[in-house]
Parts: C-alpha cells; structure tokens; sequence
C-alpha cells in the first residue's frame, strides 16, 4: 500500500506531480474465476485507451492457467478500435463439463504511458439467475520498483459483507505470483454487528507460482457466532509478489447465485498525518463526501455500509442530504451517524428507515441521491465504504460496492474536462446513474456532458448530450432505452462520458428480478 497523497502524484490528480515516476507500458489484471454447468465467468473491456489516451493500438494478452498455475490458453489481439470486448471463459477454454477453477489474466501492452497499471476490466460472474460483477483487483506487479512503491505498508484486508444466509458460502481468493509460497499464515478477524471479534489462522503451504486460491474460511460454528445478522472480516497477510486486493464474495452452493467485490485496506491503526487528509479552505470546500443513488421504491432498500477501517483521531460526523434528479435540495439530517474513536463494528445505515423516521415524503415519479457531507477535524485520507442495494425476492443477494468518499483537492478545479465510462451488462435489468457532485459547499456550474453507448459488434456508437445540474444526477435505464438496447442487440456494451465537470462520477446495476443485484462504481 501507499499513502493515498502518493498515489495522486504518480497519476498527475496533483499539483505535486512525481517528474521521476517511471511510465506505465504494462498495465495487468487476474482474476480468479470458478466456472460449472450452470455458471460462466465474463470479461468485459472496452478500448478506452484511444478514447481516453489517445493511443492508437495497444496490446492485449489473456492467459488461463489451471488451478495449479499451469498455462492452458494463451492468445493476443491488437485493440485498435473503440468497441465493447466481452470474453466468455466458457468460450475461450471450450468447455465441456464439471467444476473447473483457476485464473484469468489480462496484460495490456503500448508504447505510450498508459498512465494506471492496471486496467479498467470488468469480471462478471453470469448463470440464469444471477449477474454479479467486480472490477480489476488484483494484479501481478510489473517490476521489482512497482512491488516497492506498493509496499511501503501492508495493512489488513477487510471492508466486505458477510451474509447471515445459511445456505451461502462465503470465500475470498487471490492469485499467486511469481514465486511460490512456502510457509505463510493469514490471520483472520471475524467481526460481528455487536463488535464481538472471533480469530482463526490459515495456513498456506506450498503454493506454486500462479496457483490460484479460493477460501471458503466461515464454518458453520462462525455462522452461529454472526447471529444471523450481517457481518465483516479482516484478514491479516504479508503476501508479496502480487498486489494483495482479495476477490470476496458469498456463493451459493452450486455457484448460481452469489454478490461478490473486492476487499480494502484496513487503515485504522494507521494514525499519522500521511493518512489524514487537510481541507484545503474550510470555508469552501466539505472535509469530505459521499454520494450513491437512493434504491427505495417497489420494495428496493439502499444501505451505507461502514466498516471498522477507518482511522479514527476525532470523531466523523455524517449530515445527510437528498436531492432530486435536477440537483434540488429536498431534505438535510444532521448528525446522523458519528464515527466515533472507539468504532469497533460494522454499521449499515438504512437510508429507507432514515427516511421514515425522519418522516420524509419522496416524489414517485422522480430519482434521489443521496449526498453525505462528512466533517472531522482529522478526515482519514481513505474513507471507504459499501454500497448495498436490496429487493428481497426470490432470493437476498444484494449488491456490496466498495467505494470511497471523495476528499477536497483543489486541483481538480483547473481540470477542463472529465472522462468515465462502465460497463452496460444487459441481462435483464441494466441502469447507469451519472452524477455531478462537487466537494464545494456552494454551487458549482452544472456539467454539459456528451455520452456514447459502444457495442460488441463493431466501433459504431450512438452519441446524446445532456446536461447534469449541479448535486444534480442522469438515470439511464437500458429498458426505456429502446433504440439503444435495439443497438446493443442482446449484448453487452459500454458507454462513455465526456464532460466540463470535474466532479462526474456514477455507478452502474444490474438487477436480475430475482433479488441478486449487481453493482459498481464507474471507471
């Protein structure tokens, strides 16, 4: 890990630009996939580089290895052109039967610095029922400097639910590197809703170079110990020689229905200034926001999950704002949450029960969003958190989005334009929600904003303008979208956004109608 000041210089979001960093001509992902009958394991790409980059080809490389590391397929393709690229694991390893595990990876090649070393893909775990997907998280390091610079700490992983479902196993994997693994003990934290903590080791013994790994570590005694409520984890590592990001997740047993992500650094013990984040003009700018969509209507429930990760020096205090589609303050709640310094246990708070207990009145036929002004007087320079939208159904497998709070930087002022894209999964139900909030406490200019929606097919788009008011959000629901989805023809697709505002972000869900919900942030 690196402090999060440090990260921004080597990727020019500052004013302190490191003028000796090395360019960036291998950017990498691998993950780690498990495919059956009845599940099949995506990958999705687009070709942002000359978009974004302005790169005119680049070189991707996909590698499978088996369980054990052992290569299985190998095979390049020059992107030279925007389109949306969607790899069937099924397709690639021509699958005929059982339960097969091991690793995916993606390298991408170029000649020119490519800026981020690891690349904006997509793992989209796909079966009749279910649509659940992650971005890149781990990654094999590019050199022996690109192992230093993220290894100055090794915080514990953590930042993940884990569900009360008895029928749910609950796992998190990773890909080995280079060199195998001899001896090594992961030591596990399981948290409780109560703040009760249960430990246990795991041993790893002769782990082959690019072995992969899924770890199913809650029995069904941990079960009794979460008392059928949520739960969370950290896991304690000194891994090396790949960038230690867990995939995570909670499967059913046949692997049909399952919500996964990604884990985060515990950064609570980690209290000196290198950490903290200083507000640049308090009179200007919040310590910090939050900001998600608000799921509410026909049965939808949206949490705030919040894990104890956080640095804690003074205590941080939430005010919750919602506002309309068009950027209009509706409501304000103070106070309502506080981090304090002894937060010990994970929290999830319900935005539907503030909303009744607050006795809020919300317009049907309009969209929400919901803004969190934090204010500490020691902001923790990473404040993450998870996003959880629910519809019980058929099922409960809410989505859990691993996203961070977004800290004041005044030179993200200078910046002319924004640029973010995602993924457009189209399996039943498919949103893009794009926002335009500012960490200013007064207005900033609302965003003209150009998107284009890519497809699989060919590098043919379709372009619309909008404009996004300020702490205003677009809700681009694919099913009222009828040209575009005629576009799209029944697969996968992208779209892009090209916008005056600094401050454009968003996520993207998929709902499958049958209670599992996937979800992400946009790149």
């Amino acid at each position: 890990m690196k402090t999060y000041s440090h990260h921004l210089s080597g990727t020019g979001q500052t004013t302190n630009i490191d003028v000796i960093r090395k360019p960036i001509l291998r950017s990498s992902a691998i993950f780690p996939f498990m495919v059956n009958k009845k599940v099949d394991n995506k990958f999705l790409i687009l070709g942002y580089w000359l978009l974004k980059r302005n790169i005119k080809e680049v070189l991707l490389l996909i590698t499978i290895r088996s369980k054990t590391g052992k290569i299985v397929f190998r095979n390049k393709i020059i992107i030279d052109q925007i389109k949306a690229y969607n790899f069937s694991l099924k397709k690639l390893l021509k699958y005929k039967a059982g339960n097969y595990t091991g690793s995916i990876e993606f390298e991408v090649f170029s000649t020119q610095d490519m800026f981020y070393p690891y690349p904006a893909c997509v793992l989209e775990v796909s079966s009749k029922e279910s649509s659940t997907f992650v971005h890149t998280c781990g990654r094999i390091y590019n050199d022996f400097e690109d192992l230093k610079n993220n290894s100055s700490f090794k915080p514990p992983e953590s930042g993940f639910d884990i569900l009360p479902n008895k029928e749910v196993k609950h796992f998190f994997s990773f890909v080995n590197g280079a060199a195998p693994i001899k001896n090594e003990k992961l030591n596990l934290e399981l948290i409780n809703c109560k703040g009760n903590v249960r430990k246990k080791e795991i041993k790893l013994k002769n782990i082959a170079p690019y072995e992969t790994k899924f770890i199913f570590f809650i029995t069904s005694s941990d079960k009794k110990f979460f008392n059928d409520e949520k739960g969370t984890a950290k896991i304690h590592h000194k891994l090396n020689g790949f960038f230690p990001r867990f995939l995570v997740g909670n499967i059913s047993a046949d692997f049909t229905k399952s919500t996964i992500t990604h884990t985060y650094y515990d950064t609570s013990n980690l209290k000196d200034k290198d950490h903290f984040w200083k507000n640049p003009n308090e009179k200007v700018f919040f310590d910090s926001i939050i900001t998600f969509p608000l799921f509410y209507k026909n049965n939808y429930k949206t949490e705030l999950g919040i894990y104890p990760i956080q640095p804690v020096i003074e205590d941080i205090i939430f005010d919750v704002q919602i506002f309309n589609s068009i950027g209009k303050e509706l409501y304000k709640i103070k106070n309502v949450f506080i981090i304090k310094k002894n937060f010990k246990k994970p929290f999830y708070l319900n935005l539907n029960s503030v909303i009744k207990s607050n006795k809020i009145v919300l317009n049907q036929k309009d969209n929400f969003f919901v803004k969190i002004a934090v204010n500490s007087k020691k902001t923790p320079a990473r404040l993450k958190f998870g996003f959880n939208i629910s519809n019980k159904k058929k099922f409960n497998f809410p989505s859990n989005v691993c996203f961070n709070a977004v800290v004041p930087n005044k030179s993200m002022l200078n910046k002319k334009k924004t640029f973010k894209w995602a993924p457009i999964i189209n399996k039943k139900d498919s949103k893009i929600i794009i926002t335009n909030f500012s960490t200013l406490k007064k207005d900033y200019k609302n965003a003209k904003v150009e998107l284009k929606f890519w497809r699989e097919k060919d590098s043919k788009h379709i372009k619309k303008n909008i404009t996004i008011n300020n702490n205003g959000s677009y809700w681009f629901d694919l099913n009222k979208n009828i040209k575009i989805k005629k576009f799209l023809n029944n697969k996968s697709g992208w779209i892009t956004v090209l916008g005056n505002s600094p401050f454009l972000s968003g996520f993207t869900v998929e709902d499958s109608n049958t209670g599992i919900i996937g979800a992400d942030h946009v790149f």
